[in-house]
């Protein structure tokens, strides 16, 4: 095995291991009721903990030479390839269905990701196939866009909890989100997404700056 190899598969071995470490914290916290919030209050350790892990991303970003090559050099097709399980998304609406989520969340959410998704694969399947090349535009647009979702998604989420300023009257919230095991989905996936967005936006200025086409 070559060193680039060997060092690879060491970084590899390493990103899983935070990955699975980051995940069984979030599942023992929410097990323990640490995302639990008071009506009408913001669900503060949800986005305390948001917080800390983009923290800890850009902290170890700008201070760890090792760790920023290697976030330059995961391949964005991978990374945007990812967002094809934002299809489960859909989900939301599912839950709205049976009386379990707003309809307001519920379908910006699920509707949302299911695009995000949709253009995640037809944005891959060209980066494969296509040897001239793609536009660095859509790539932007649709990094933006699935960040955007998530935001927004996220806010609404927020302003939807019980007593909050879009609660509704016939008492729906989006409390469903701050229990198990529903909480993995803001407190590890949506985190763990953003994530993703972030890195393909550092790869675009820092390894793309120059180029209107993306190539492989």
């Amino acid at each position: 095995m070559t060193t680039a190899a060997l060092k690879q598969n060491t970084q590899s071995i390493f990103l899983l291991a935070t990955l699975l470490a980051w995940f069984s914290l979030i599942t023992i916290l929410s097990l323990n009721q640490f995302f639990l919030s008071e009506p009408g209050e913001p669900p503060a350790n949800l986005l305390f903990t948001a917080v800390i892990s983009v923290g800890i991303f850009f902290t170890a970003y700008w201070q760890i030479a090792q760790f920023r090559d290697f976030v330059l050099s995961i391949d964005m097709r991978l990374l945007i390839l990812l967002h094809s399980w934002r299809m489960l998304g859909i989900g939301f609406i599912m839950l709205y269905s049976i009386g379990e989520l707003p309809a307001l969340f519920a379908f910006l959410a699920g509707f949302g990701d299911t695009m995000v998704a949709v253009g995640a694969v037809f944005l891959t399947y060209a980066m494969f196939t296509r040897k001239e090349g793609v536009s660095k535009k859509w790539v932007k647009r649709w990094n933006t866009f699935g960040f955007l979702d998530f935001v927004i998604a996220v806010s609404i989420g927020v302003l939807q909890r019980t007593d909050a300023i879009l609660f509704q009257a016939n008492g729906i919230n989006s409390d469903l989100l701050s229990q198990f095991p529903f909480v993995l989905i803001p407190g590890f996936l949506v985190q763990m997404f953003t994530l993703t967005h972030i890195i393909i936006y550092l790869q675009l200025k820092n390894k793309h700056q120059n180029q209107s086409l993306i190539r492989f």
